[in-house]
């Protein structure tokens, strides 16, 4: 037992302790635009399988290097979604390579598969090893077109999902169907020619108001685009 956690501690929890007492500075967020872009995930678990998914509504070009994958994976690869090779790591499985993720469950394994893809230039993600990483995934809601990612800093990413369990509550699916009416919306205010910048402004003011959301929950998208004219008409 002492032997396990020994282990335990050694390779996972002194890693992330180290990181945060020693590392000051913190990331700078952004949103990647991954589209057409070549990614590797090493690993072939359940934590894989996230990066994969994810990685795919993106619409990056997907390499899997796992000896035993999921078969959600193996699913993906037989529908030539991803490309997949059952075997060990290899360096140049990360060679041309925008973004990798490390993600075997065998910590030391994950930090030399972080070395040499950063040799090569790549953005890494090496799962619970932060010292190691270029960047975090984090937690995120995901509504239609809307994005909230929620990161500890590698810290503790299980207060991160908490945050974002809150989130979602707070924005529920319904959210996703009014932000597309939205951008339409907005677009419509934007090409609009007859009317002043100022009820221009007014309008897309309105319409960014949490008010405005109510509306379309309690009195649908007809309701919201009626009261849009009339601001706009006014």
């Amino acid at each position: 037992m002492y032997y396990c956690f020994k282990l335990y501690f050694d390779n996972i929890i002194f890693p992330i302790l180290r990181y945060i007492f020693l590392n000051k500075n913190y990331p700078y967020p952004v949103f990647l635009k991954i589209s057409g872009k070549s990614c590797v995930v090493v690993g072939g678990g359940k934590v894989a399988l996230r990066k994969v998914n994810d990685l795919l509504e993106a619409g990056a070009k997907v390499t899997v290097v796992a000896e035993i994958p999921d078969p959600l994976i193996e699913d993906l690869s037989k529908k030539e979604e991803i490309k997949l090779f059952k075997r060990l790591f290899r360096p140049e499985d990360v060679e041309n390579t925008f973004l990798v993720f490390a993600a075997t469950d065998d910590n030391a394994v994950n930090a030399e598969i972080a070395e040499i893809a950063k040799k090569n230039g790549a953005l890494v993600n090496a799962v619970d090893n932060p010292e190691h990483c270029d960047f975090f995934s984090g937690a995120v809601v995901k509504r239609g077109p809307l994005r909230i990612a929620v990161s500890t800093s590698g810290c503790c990413p299980g207060i991160a999902a908490g945050i974002r369990r809150e989130l979602e509550e707070n924005y529920d699916v319904s959210f996703a169907d009014f932000l597309e009416s939205a951008g339409e919306m907005r677009q419509f205010i934007l090409s609009t020619t007859n009317i002043t910048n100022d009820a221009k402004n007014r309008a897309l003011q309105w319409l960014c108001d949490n008010e405005t959301f109510k509306l379309y929950i309690e009195s649908g998208k007809e309701k919201v685009w009626e009261e849009l004219k009339k601001i706009i008409s006014s």
